[in-house]
This record gives structure tokens, C-alpha cells and sequence, in this order.
């Protein structure tokens, strides 16, 4: 299915069932199609529950050019996913950077979202991206974009292109530096053996969350995917935990 945004189509899937609906934001040039999005949607036909999950401008069957992409519309991508593919509450539950922007969804949707599962937050990602690139040339795509090209360790191992416009836009969508007003029942989930995003950005986002309803489950061997059977089902029952909240 599609969705019309401005210039682009966002492709979703979205069974339906019971409520709350959960909504599955994934990682940056992650998919819908990954096992956690494939997990979560089996888990919710198990349980009656309605279940979307879609892809952002710019990553798999969705439409756009990923190198004019940012946070800004990766954000408002999941807002139109929230606003017109579903009704009455929503859970989201964001893996790495889908983690980042379930939050900041939530921010901006707080009267809808009802819950948050937060999946190896990779915490205000541009910044830490900032100094990952010290030493790497500035490099200019055909369109004259400025991009960095990062080593990928998963999947094909193609570099990762991570474009200056990125960087700058993900400035004015950073929440560590302060409190995060959010009254509803939060879980995280980190695995202590992530190379790519320390645990140590979910324990501060813990920290900083107002609600009272806030725990962080530390992962032992985990590592950033958190895609093992076991893993599947700690989510799982981190997910359950907030249904019955």
C-alpha cells in the first residue's frame, strides 16, 4: 500500500485487528522487511492487536531520493503513518534511529501515542555521527550533495552515505540536553555488546524521560541488531508490558 506525501509515496503495510495499534519505525537504511518489523507483526496477528510498519522516504519501497532526506521528513513520514493510516491510540516501537524518532513522534503526537518500546536508541544520532566522521573526506554525489561514505558491517556491506544535509538537520531534533515530557509507560531495550550505539545513550535517555513508567532492560551478548530468537522474545515481552500497563 502507499501512501501520497508531498513529491513522494511512503509504502506501509497494516493488518488490522484490535487496539492499540503498533507501529514499527525502523532503524536508518533499515526496512520494513527486517526480522523485527517481521516478528512484531506475527506477534500482533497472535494477539488480535492492529500492526503497521512502512518504509521512510528515500529506503525500500518507498519513493523519494534518499540523499535529500533527513530527519525533519523521516519525522513527519512517521506522523502521516500515525495521522492517516490509523486510528485511537498507537504504540510505536522504533529500532536505532526509528527509536529517535518514535520519540520525537510521540513529542509531537502525545494525545496518540500511548506507549513507546525503544530498540538500541541511537539518542540524537547526528551528533554522535559528527565525530565518527573526523578524518573522512567530504565527498560530492552527481547532484552536488555533500556526503560521507562509512563502512556498513551488515547486510551487503555497501558503504553507508551519510549526507551533510543530515547532519545539520538532525541538530534541531536533539533531546538530550534536557528533560523529556512524556507521562506514558516507556521501555528500552539495549544490548551491552553494541559496537555501533553505546548503551549508555539509552541509560541517559531513561534518565531524562519525566514519566514514571520508564525501565531499561541491558541486553548481556546483545548486540546493536538485536535480532537473535531470544532478543525476538525479550521484545516481545517488553511489548506485552506495555499493553498491560
Amino acid at each position: 500500500m502507499k501512501l501520497q506525501m508531498d513529491g513522494y509515496q511512503l509504502a506501509y503495510e497494516a493488518t488490522s485487528g484490535g487496539g492499540p495499534c503498533v507501529i514499527f519505525c525502523p532503524g536508518f537504511n533499515s526496512t520494513m522487511r527486517g526480522n523485527k518489523a517481521s516478528d512484531l507483526k506475527a506477534f500482533c496477528l497472535e494477539q488480535g492487536l492492529s500492526f503497521v510498519r512502512f518504509d521512510y522516504s528515500g529506503h525500500g519501497e518507498s519513493g523519494g531520493d534518499f540523499a535529500d532526506a533527513c530527519i525533519t521528513q523521516w519525522l513527519a513520514d512517521t506522523v502521516a503513518i500515525i495521522d492517516q493510516i490509523t486510528t485511537g491510540d498507537v504504540i510505536l516501537v522504533g529500532s536505532s534511529m526509528g527509536a529517535w524518532i518514535a520519540l520525537l513522534a510521540a513529542l509531537k503526537r502525545p494525545m496518540r501515542v500511548t506507549g513507546l518500546l525503544l530498540i538500541a536508541y541511537a539518542a540524537d544520532m547526528t551528533k554522535a555521527y559528527t565525530k565518527r566522521l573526523e578524518g573522512l573526506p567530504l565527498e560530492v554525489d552527481d547532484k552536488s550533495r555533500a556526503y560521507y561514505s562509512v563502512a556498513n558491517q551488515y547486510d551487503d556491506q555497501q558503504p553507508y552515505s551519510i549526507y551533510q544535509k543530515m547532519i545539520d538537520d538532525g541538530a534541531s531534533h536533539f533531546l538530550l540536553d534536557g528533560p523529556i515530557d512524556l507521562d506514558i509507560p516507556i521501555r528500552l531495550i539495549h544490548g551491552l555488546e553494541d559496537n555501533v550505539v553505546e548503551v549508555q545513550r539509552s541509560a541517559r535517555v531513561a534518565e531524562l524521560l519525566t514519566s514514571n513508567q520508564v525501565s531499561l532492560l541491558n541486553v548481556e551478548s546483545g548486540d546493536h541488531r538485536l535480532s537473535r530468537p531470544v532478543d525476538l522474545s525479550r521484545i516481545r515481552s517488553l511489548l506485552l508490558e506495555l499493553l498491560h500497563a
